[in-house]
């Protein structure tokens, strides 16, 4: 069902992943995030990071390495991602983003003394946790007393549905920055756009940035709530796709090793690692 509510709306998916990559003003609007979220100063934030444009990839038999955007400054990386569905893999996917650049700094022993943290901002069109919150921040800790082990890999989940079920005159109120600086995603009403940022003149170019990354036709920059139904089914059927491919593959590896080829063969005709193809075997043994 179609919400003809002005306020029941997220940008693109595609249109926010430009305008966070845009050269320019992705820079700005991502110190902005980072400085919300860490509870720095945005100019020190804003001078201080640099994109990291590498892949993230420590190995050649590692997949889904593409981040949507990476900074780095002197002691810490902030992986910035958008993230418009919310599913098991996708979730999995996120970690290993981490879970790379940790193992990326990593050359020798000695490299243990300089690690980088690691704060991993993903802003989501969902509730993570489903707890109602606008941000949600995890730690690795004990379990038992909650005690904080490390703090070199933080994750912190930016709920931005929380955005389109509040007032926006608690918006124009809040002194919650992070909140008036990423509700332009949710909302696509000018007049309370312009009240909200009516004295930011940095989130007016940003948005206005956002409307030429759309081009003339508005109507693309956000999604209703029939829009990104529709776009959950496409996913959902492009992932079935790839589990009808996975199960081609897991076909291959226990028909070649009726025919005792060895392990070493198998993964380089299915592509993929040795590791995967002994636990497809064990697994239907």
């Amino acid at each position: 069902m179609s919400n003809s509510n002005n306020e029941y709306v997220f940008m693109n998916e595609m249109i926010a992943k430009k305008l966070f990559k845009n050269e320019k003003y992705g820079k700005i609007l991502s110190a902005k995030v980072i400085s919300d979220v860490i509870g720095a100063d945005y100019e020190e934030v804003y001078n201080n990071i640099t994109l990291f444009s590498e892949e993230i990839a420590f190995s050649s038999l590692t997949i889904n390495s593409v981040a949507d955007v990476i900074y780095y400054n002197d002691v810490c990386y902030f992986n910035i991602e958008l993230n418009f569905y919310n599913s098991d893999s996708k979730r999995k996917q996120l970690e290993s983003y981490v879970y790379q650049l940790y193992l990326g700094q990593l050359h020798n022993y000695h490299d243990y003394k300089n690690l980088k943290k690691i704060i991993q901002i993903s802003i989501d069109t969902y509730d993570r946790f489903n707890k109602n919150e606008f941000i949600y921040r995890v730690i690795l800790m004990e379990e038992k007393y909650k005690i904080p082990y490390n703090d070199l890999i933080n994750f912190v989940h930016i709920n931005i549905d929380f955005l389109r079920k509040i007032d926006y005159t608690s918006i124009v109120n809040s002194d919650n920055k992070l909140m008036k600086d990423l509700y332009f995603l949710t909302c696509n009403n000018e007049k309370r756009i312009d009240t909200i940022y009516k004295e930011d003149e940095i989130m007016k170019e940003i948005i206005d940035e956002a409307k030429k990354i759309a081009g003339k036709e508005k109507a693309f920059l956000y999604l209703t709530d029939e829009e990104l139904f529709k776009q959950d089914q496409e996913y959902y059927f492009n992932k079935g796709i790839e589990k009808g491919i996975e199960q081609e593959k897991k076909d291959i590896i226990l028909n070649m090793i009726k025919k005792d080829m060895s392990v070493n063969i198998i993964s380089d005709i299915v592509n993929l690692p040795i590791e995967k193809v002994q636990e497809i075997i064990n697994n239907n043994q």
